[in-house]
């Protein structure tokens, strides 16, 4: 095991948990809050958008993309993107989980692509991964939008992502949209 680079990684994409000002309702499946859907999938977070991160010497954006929905049977499907250029290294793979709470969202999936030049990031293919995304609303005065980094099922860590769409914890770093939008519905 690499337990040094793992902690360079947690380090670089601000994997490190830590609470915010700022209290959580308690979970609601998304299911709850948008019915059943007669037969047809409803969105749960949907959008794209960067913002800009510094890892030592090189700034550099970070861009993802999310399309997340409940299936009527209440389960979560989707996919996401996220290319992490400061750390040198991309992600994308399916949704397994999602819950809502007023205007966050707390999505877990698996990674079932990494691109990248460094062999040391294809350890996170097929972990479990998960974040939290926040719509600022609409409008000028609005608060940006915003999104942590990614948490990482490396073996040991207490975080699963079944727990982590039940608990929505108020963790991870979270960093406000530069450009792009973010729908939690």
């Amino acid at each position: 095991m690499r337990i040094g680079y793992r902690l360079v990684l947690l380090a670089a994409t601000g994997i490190a948990l830590g609470c915010e000002p700022e209290a959580s309702v308690g979970p609601q499946p998304a299911a709850e809050l948008h019915g059943s859907g007669h037969g047809r999938a409803r969105p749960v977070l949907t959008g794209s958008a960067h913002h800009t991160r510094v890892v030592g010497d090189l700034t550099a954006l970070t861009t993802f993309t999310f399309h997340v929905n409940r299936l009527p049977d209440g389960t979560a499907a989707g996919h996401y993107r996220y290319n992490f250029r400061a750390a040198g290294f991309k992600v994308e793979g399916h949704v397994t989980c999602a819950t809502t709470s007023g205007n966050q969202a707390w999505v877990s999936g698996v990674v079932d692509r990494v691109r990248t030049d460094n062999p040391a990031f294809e350890e996170l293919l097929g972990l479990e991964m998960w974040w939290r995304s926040k719509d600022g609303g609409k409008g000028g005065n609005a608060p940006p939008d915003s999104t942590t980094g990614l948490g990482f099922g490396f073996p040991g860590t207490t975080i699963t992502g079944e727990s982590w769409c039940r608990d929505q914890p108020v963790a991870l770093v979270i960093r406000a949209v530069e450009k792009g939008n973010l729908k939690v519905w």
